[in-house]
């Protein structure tokens, strides 16, 4: 299991809430550096997918700094954004207005509060892999989701590609690490995102992971020339 800070005992989950904490105040401007500012299209076909079915209620899970449940905020639906790490949900907060039907709370995505059948849409944005266990968090998130609704998950990739693969490690194993050094003050983190997300399963393999943990029609967006991939999947009937 690869954990952020591998001299600590703290189990992965202690040690994922204590680095977003630690780099909660940094995290937004970091981010749009190390993605190119790419992550506003990402975040963006998340929200159109998501809003295919005309949800009224959609859960967005270890929703950090509330970019991707913020999408939602301004349309007809009641929008719920969850983390572990206080002081992400803090700066979520600080993003809302009045008018906006919009709420973050802290839970665990592997043991949330929320009744069976809750919602109608489900994300994830670069969470998932951030799970200390798995299979519980997916089967977590498939009990809060209604039967025939739908999971989207945003997560990082290796692009297949040689020519992209090379260039992608370059980038993330001398460059994200050195930004993270630089802005955010905790390479430690960033050496981690990047290594996690290197070792994390990607395109078929994760599909095959969803599939086990019960869900069905499972399709795969690759984007930015392999880098992220969209996954959609149904709760079944």
């Amino acid at each position: 299991m690869i954990k952020p800070y591998n001299s600590k005992q703290d189990s992965k989950k202690l040690q994922i809430k204590d680095m977003f904490n630690d780099i909660s105040s940094r995290y937004d401007q970091i981010n749009k550096i190390m993605t190119l500012n790419m992550d506003k299209n990402w975040r963006k076909v998340v929200y159109d997918l998501s809003m295919q079915d005309s949800p009224n209620k959609i859960i967005d899970i270890a929703t950090g700094t509330g970019d991707i449940a913020l999408y939602f905020a301004n349309d007809n639906v009641e929008v719920i954004g969850v983390d572990n790490a206080s002081m992400m949900l803090d700066i979520a907060n600080k993003k809302i207005t009045e008018e906006l039907n919009i709420q973050f709370q802290l839970e665990d995505a592997e043991n949330m509060s929320f009744e069976d059948n809750t919602f109608d849409v489900a994300t994830v944005g670069f969470g998932v892999r951030n799970f200390e266990d798995l299979n519980k968090g997916l089967r977590e998130i498939k009990r809060v989701l209604k039967p025939g609704k739908k999971l989207i998950i945003l997560e990082t990739a290796v692009p297949s590609f040689f020519i992209f693969r090379f260039g992608y490690f370059l980038y993330t194993k001398l460059i994200v690490p050195i930004l993270g050094k630089m802005i955010a003050k905790n390479q430690q983190a960033y050496q981690y995102l990047s290594t996690s997300a290197e070792h994390f399963p990607h395109g078929k393999e994760f599909q095959m992971i969803l599939e086990k943990s019960g869900f069905e029609n499972i399709k795969i967006k690759y984007l930015s020339l392999g880098v992220v991939n969209i996954y959609t999947a149904i709760k079944p009937e």
